[in-house]
């Protein structure tokens, strides 16, 4: 039985991602330049994207992954905090390197404290001396820790529970059987969950030469191949690996999906979840994909793993991961239990290997595609960034280019 539902504030995609890239330019317009950057895997995934993304149409590359920490239980409900996967930034940060921590919401401010008290302890005299936080949202009246510059867009009251784009599981109770609070925060998420399994289909090109999503559409989509895996009654991840960057905006809707048709449903464990950096940058080292250590520390060779990027094109950051895991894992890993999953799937890809991959398909896809996906955190991959967006997200736009 969920508890009375306080007063919801609920977030549109398109603007959550508007609003990621006017944090990016507040934080930049204000002149902090960080080396690195991490953010706060689930929720503050999609909102570092937005902020890199603003700082790269600046010209400044963040050296910039994600973390998982652990710490909501249920709507306006906190537990103890965990946190994973912070040995790699120990590794590589200096005292005079600036450090920008993101995430969705600044309530309590605990975990944020967590994660700075363990970088702290971990890295001792490397430790960056200049760390900053950034959020969309935050609720003063909760704060517990302040002594960290903060960088907000919007601020809540105490008594608002916050509805970000994601978020399914936790609008679920054993009172509502319909679905009632779901249906109210969006219609047609509503009806990709009470609605058969979506089957893969082809896309038909794009006169541009490329696929633009929106945030809104992306976000769909991601939450219809999320109910494709999750309805696969023959199979049940143990862990959800999310790559970073492009998969975590798919990989986000889709471990969400896992938690509500258990929650709703029954039947199962949610699978544990984590976002690796498959992105080279000068710090961080390529060889050892960012977030492996995590895994391998818990991966065992009887537990299934599914794979998740946004786009799968010949599948070489896919392969590569399995690969690395492979390596660390050895025994520990039965690749055969691996499965991949990708929004969209470009099966012309002419990319060539020197070693045979493990995966040329993914096991689950939703479009297929013969074009260029772009994403909507990534205009700068669009030839005139510039002109183009201004037809295909004016919003956008204005905050990139208007001064």
């Amino acid at each position: 039985m969920r508890a009375i539902m306080p007063e919801m504030l609920y977030i549109d995609p398109d603007q959550f991602l508007i609003d990621a890239f006017r944090l990016g330019k507040r934080v930049y317009e204000d002149g902090f330049r960080p080396k690195h950057a991490i953010s706060i895997w689930r929720g503050g995934t999609p909102v570092g994207l937005g902020v890199d993304a603003f700082f790269r149409s600046r010209g400044l590359t963040l050296s910039h992954t994600t973390i998982a920490t652990g710490s909501y239980t249920a709507i306006g409900q906190q537990g103890e905090v965990t946190v994973k996967n912070l040995e790699h930034l120990v590794q590589v940060v200096c005292p005079e390197d600036g450090l920008l921590i993101i995430d969705d919401v600044y309530e309590s401010g605990n975990t944020i404290a967590k994660i700075v008290e363990l970088l702290r302890s971990m890295a001792r005299a490397n430790c960056p001396t200049d760390i900053r936080v950034a959020t969309v949202h935050s609720k003063p009246g909760r704060a517990q820790h302040q002594d960290l510059p903060l960088y907000v867009l919007h601020e809540v009251e105490d008594r608002v529970w916050i509805d970000y784009p994601h978020e399914l599981a936790d609008l679920v109770a054993d009172d509502d059987p319909n679905d009632a609070a779901l249906r109210k925060k969006d219609e047609e998420i509503w009806r990709i969950l009470h609605g058969p399994a979506p089957q893969p289909s082809v896309l038909s090109d794009n006169p541009r030469g490329y696929h633009y999503l929106s945030g809104r559409r992306l976000h769909l989509d991601s939450i219809r191949l999320g109910v494709q895996i999750a309805r696969d009654a023959s199979w049940r991840p143990d862990f959800l690996i999310a790559l970073w960057p492009g998969g975590v905006l798919s990989g986000l809707p889709v471990h969400e999906v896992y938690k509500y048709e258990l929650r709703k449903h029954g039947g199962g464990v949610i699978p544990d979840h984590i976002s690796i950096n498959t992105q080279p940058t000068r710090s961080s080292f390529r060889s050892a994909i960012v977030g492996l250590n995590y895994l391998s520390e818990r991966i065992n060779k009887e537990d299934d793993v599914l794979i998740i990027d946004t786009t799968f094109r010949a599948g070489k950051l896919v392969n590569d991961v399995v690969m690395r895991l492979k390596e660390v894992l050895r025994r520990n890993l039965n690749h055969k239990r691996i499965r991949v999953a990708s929004v969209y799937y470009n099966p012309d890809d002419r990319s060539t290997w020197t070693v045979q991959p493990f995966f040329k398909k993914p096991h689950y896809h939703l479009h297929q595609v013969g074009q260029e996906v772009i994403y909507p955190s990534s205009p700068h991959k669009l030839q005139n960034a510039r002109a183009d967006l201004r037809e295909l997200d004016p919003k956008l736009a204005k905050v990139l280019f208007d001064d």
